[in-house]
């Protein structure tokens, strides 16, 4: 075990990582977060990596409370920018941690070099209120990007800001459509940070692009006259999961299809793992799409995505892709995600990582000084706190072996040898036992 050893307290290097795609920095991204008496956190002022932040814990260590807070202060803004003095997600009483008479949250945004600051306090019903919310910077930022809105009557390029908790679950998709959905910049924003991904729209969504897509076939009388932000959609979709294609909407009867290995599926047969991955990443492509239509790939559209429980229903194989995916079709976005997987953690940075723990005074965050190109076995014991990765009594067995040898007692180690290749099959530490009793062995003739 080299878990705390190995940990250092959490900071920030704001330098572009080797693999993370292009050089310099984004020009918009998170720089901090602080949470003030918010659930479990105490006093915890997290400073994000500009492009990926992954946060590894126990369950309750404060993964969800970490994306919450984010989505929180983001909704803010974006019900700003749509409506002069809305409000977004208030921080709920139950947030305030026990014995404390309120809590805050704060956030530094910066875009093109420019700091942006606010935060918001909740206090329990009947308190005295000696600190109030700040929201005029966050005025100023809304109003920043409404300008651009009405300087070219909405076609302008916008940041991105969504969020796919761990209820993201697909379950099926409708058969039929409920009503028309706005191609309006500002549509990208609607449950942006609430609903998650939601098969739903994205499903009615697409029903709509490509009835659109038809109709110019029809009257352009052209072969192929796409609509640009279906091929986002597409485009995105074919670099996550390449053995799928042709995802289309059939009209009778109503269904969505896709071609998986070259059989056509109705998409309700699918797994909830790839059920729920199409979700996701249509629908980030879809929203994309939509608030960057000036832009000749809206998949390098600006963002900061929020994804808790990113290994939700993947396969190991999958895990291992979603991170180095998500930078390559995603670059210019800043992901703030969560898990509890070792297949992604390996192709995290360090400086990308933070580990979560609950202690006696509050939620605490730390860096690792290793991850990226670690095997499973070796963060799951140094970094994620299992002292072994084998059943527990295969474990002790192993370590009594060992003991025996160390004793000399050679014909029992043998024996105990036969037993767990009976249990287990062969396995390398059986041959290294078995090495050792040669050895004593020599020494003894």
């Amino acid at each position: 075990m080299r878990g705390k050893s190995e940990l250092s307290e959490v900071g920030c290097s704001t330098q572009e990582n080797t693999g993370f795609g292009g050089e310099g920095g984004l020009s918009m991204h998170i720089e901090q977060l602080t949470l003030n008496k918010f659930r479990g956190a105490k006093e915890l002022p997290l400073v994000l990596h500009e492009r990926m932040n992954v946060f590894v814990g126990m369950n309750g260590a404060g993964k969800s409370t970490v994306l919450d807070a984010a989505a929180i202060l983001l909704s803010w803004l974006i019900n700003r920018v749509k409506t002069t003095s809305a409000s977004g997600r208030p921080i709920s009483e139950v947030d305030i941690q026990n014995g404390f008479n309120h809590a805050s949250l704060s956030i530094k945004l910066s875009h093109y070099a420019t700091t942006y600051e606010w935060s918001l306090v909740k206090y329990r019903k009947g308190r005295h209120q000696d600190e109030k919310s700040s929201l005029q910077v966050l005025n100023q930022f809304a109003n920043v990007l409404k300008k651009h809105l009405s300087a070219d009557e909405g076609a302008v390029n916008l940041p991105l800001f969504v969020y796919y908790p761990v209820n993201r679950a697909v379950l099926d998709i409708p058969l039929r459509v409920r009503g028309r959905h706005s191609f309006d910049v500002l549509s990208a924003y609607d449950d942006a940070l609430t609903g998650g991904s939601n098969f739903r729209t994205f499903f009615e969504w697409f029903r709509e692009c490509e009835d659109l897509e038809n109709e110019n076939r029809k009257y352009l009388d052209e072969e192929l006259c796409p609509v640009p932000e279906l091929e986002a959609v597409r485009r995105a979709l074919s670099q996550f999961m390449p053995t799928f294609k042709n995802l289309t909407v059939r009209r009778d009867p109503l269904r969505m299809e896709v071609e998986k290995n070259g059989q056509r599926l109705i998409v309700n047969q699918l797994s909830d793992g790839e059920k729920c991955l199409m979700a996701m990443v249509g629908d980030l492509a879809r929203r994309l799409a939509i608030i960057n239509p000036l832009r000749a790939n809206p998949l390098e559209g600006e963002g900061v995505i929020l994804i808790d429980e990113i290994d939700l229903h993947l396969h190991p194989k999958w895990q291992r892709m979603i991170v180095p995916k998500l930078r390559e079709v995603f670059p210019c976005c800043q992901f703030l995600i969560s898990t509890h997987s070792p297949h992604v953690i390996t192709h995290v940075q360090p400086e990308c990582l933070y580990l979560l723990e609950q202690t006696s005074t509050g939620m605490t965050a730390q860096r690792p000084r290793e991850s990226y190109g670690k095997n499973t076995d070796r963060i799951l014991e140094d970094l994620m706190g299992l002292e072994t990765t084998r059943p527990d009594k295969v474990s002790l067995e192993l370590h009594r072996l060992y003991e025996e040898i160390d004793q000399g007692q050679l014909v029992d180690a043998r024996q105990k040898i036969a037993d767990l290749k009976t249990e287990i099959g062969e396995d390398p530490e059986l041959v290294k036992a078995e090495v050792l009793i040669k050895r004593k062995e020599i020494i003894g003739k």
